[in-house]
């Protein structure tokens, strides 16, 4: 009655509710995903920690190691860095992409939002148009209709008590309303 259908109100609110359900889903999985890559490069990175532990065992207790044993190390030392770099770099691409993909998403929902408080502006401005001109067809057609002989003028309690001026105010119409006359 006042404008705004609740039932599609609440509609929308559900969908967009679920449109934000979805994301903070797919955020939640890339979260996920990125803690899982995360545990990945610790766990590299500790190998790399406790090969260079080792390392400074060796060292330590003086054994000498040969040449090839030292380039084996040197080698997988290369290996996890590039290992960690490789992660680092696989993580950092990944965050980014799930927040482009979070952008986009709110970006769509933004949109699709706006389209259809749009809409529904559209006809409910429509609908208000169609009952205002509805109603100003009756009040025509009532205040044109002359009374018959033997009837006597039914009381009007919204009108009859009120001037002349008041009734044009309350139909848009007279000199305080310009070119509506």
């Amino acid at each position: 009655m006042r404008g705004l259908d609740a039932g599609k109100v609440y509609e929308f609110l559900d969908q967009l509710a679920d449109e934000a359900q979805a994301a903070e889903q797919e955020r939640k999985a890339a979260r996920h995903e990125n803690e899982r890559l995360e545990v990945e490069l610790q766990r590299v990175r500790s190998e790399l920690q406790r090969v260079r532990a080792e390392l400074d065992e060796y060292e330590q207790v003086g054994e000498r190691v040969n040449e090839q044993v030292v380039q084996l190390f040197s080698q997988a030392q290369l290996v996890a860095e590039e290992m960690v770099q490789d992660v680092s770099r696989d993580a950092r691409e990944r965050i980014s992409q799930a927040r482009a993909h979070e952008r986009q998403i709110v970006a769509e929902a933004m949109d699709t939002a706006g389209e259809q408080v749009r809409s529904y502006a559209r006809s409910a401005h429509t609908q208000m148009q169609s009952i205002v001109d509805s109603f100003a067809t009756e009040v025509d057609r009532l205040g044109s209709s002359p009374v018959p002989p033997g009837q006597t003028h039914q009381k009007d309690p919204l009108y009859d008590d009120l001037n002349d001026r008041q009734i044009r105010s309350r139909h848009g119409s007279g000199p305080e309303f310009p070119g509506s006359d």
